[in-house]
């Protein structure tokens, strides 16, 4: 029991950092380049289509257009799962293309420009199938690419406003509860790694979604760029006026100063009420921004209290067939040593009686 115990010392129990599969960090960096692509040639297109035509309805669509595709993009890019990331960016690749298509809910949104954006989208969705080919499996693709065709003919979209299902619980509803969506959140480097390029990709998508959002904004509000600039330019020309006056008749100042401070009084609510705007939808966006991060949160920890559940139960295991082991050879050696007893006092005692019994026989006769 003693030598057992000892033995105990030489087990010991520790957690593994498993990193990620070579699949999983493939896709993870290969899906998040492919989000700045998207992003990228959606707002080209988007910047093309403003700079040949004057509808101010195409152009506050195509605004919408770069806000909408840019943050579904940066989201689906974004998952924790890198494989739902992937899966997620294809099935907004072929959403957008369809959506854009001819008949469908989109396709009439930018006007005689509208084949440029179909252009755009149907190369996306090129882009995003022929990447997913190369990370999945060939034994895997085509239950993906049969999933990614389902969920964009029952869950299209309706507007700009990129509205989607979520992709992640319809995948998880089809393979089962009990498939895992992540075998391994990596090691503590690679964590880390995930969170700062999480804050980059949100940093960058920020200034120019706010930047569209203001234009966007202006817009609605009656406002382009070029009334934008003729009212800073109108202000310019009263500014002139006011320092000309300043300097031959000093009586007309007071009138010069009252409708240029109405003029600034006009501007600057102009400015509060898109000012506004920005900030509730900063607000909603941050908002939007602290729910994903409570949900991979509460991922990570469900996946954490799994593999510590796994690790208790190896430990348990271990434990138990550590002590069923030691009892058995307990059980032996006791066996062992008790016949060893038994022989031992057999000996020690039969013999001294056999050598009285035998020489008793011997010395009968010569009586």
């Amino acid at each position: 029991m003693l030598v057992c115990v000892a033995g105990c010392s030489l087990i010991s129990l520790k957690s593994p950092e498993r990193p990620l599969s070579s699949r999983d960090l493939n896709a993870r960096i290969l899906t998040r380049e492919f989000s700045y692509h998207f992003i990228g040639v959606v707002a080209q297109c988007a910047d093309d289509i403003a700079a040949n035509d004057s509808d101010p309805e195409v152009l506050a669509n195509v605004l919408r257009w770069k806000i909408g595709a840019a943050a579904e993009s940066q989201r689906a890019a974004t998952r924790l799962a890198p494989m739902m990331a992937l899966l997620d960016t294809w099935a907004l690749a072929s959403q957008m293309q369809q959506f854009l298509s001819p008949g469908r809910a989109g396709g009439t949104l930018f006007g005689s420009r509208q084949e440029a954006a179909l252009t755009v989208a149907s190369e996306l969705d090129e882009g995003a199938q022929d990447l997913a080919r190369r990370l999945i499996a060939p034994g895997e693709f085509a239950q993906y690419q049969q999933f990614v065709a389902t969920y964009t003919r029952e869950h299209p979209l309706r507007n700009l406003e990129f509205v989607r299902a979520s992709v992640v619980e319809l995948w998880s509803h089809r393979t089962g509860a009990g498939a895992r969506l992540v075998d391994s959140i990596g090691t503590i480097p690679e964590a880390m790694e995930d969170v700062s390029e999480r804050i980059k990709i949100t940093s960058d998508a920020l200034g120019l979604q706010t930047i569209w959002r203001t234009e966007l904004v202006l817009r609605e509000s009656g406002y382009s760029p070029t009334d934008i600039r003729a009212a800073l330019r109108h202000l310019d020309e009263r500014l002139a006026k006011v320092s000309a006056a300043a300097q031959s008749a000093p009586q007309l100042v007071h009138e010069a100063v009252a409708d240029v401070r109405r003029s600034v009084i006009d501007l600057l609510r102009q400015v509060d009420a898109s000012a506004a705007s920005i900030l509730e939808t900063l607000r909603t966006e941050r908002a939007a921004l602290s729910a994903d991060v409570r949900t991979e949160r509460e991922a990570v920890v469900l996946a954490a209290d799994a593999e510590r559940q796994a690790i208790a139960r190896d430990a348990a295991r271990i434990a138990d067939q550590v002590v069923k082991s030691a009892g058995e050879q307990a059980r032996y050696l006791a066996r062992e040593v008790l016949l060893l007893l038994i022989v031992l006092a057999i000996v020690v005692l039969g013999l001294p009686f056999a050598a009285g019994y035998f020489v008793g026989r011997a010395r009968r006769p010569s009586a």
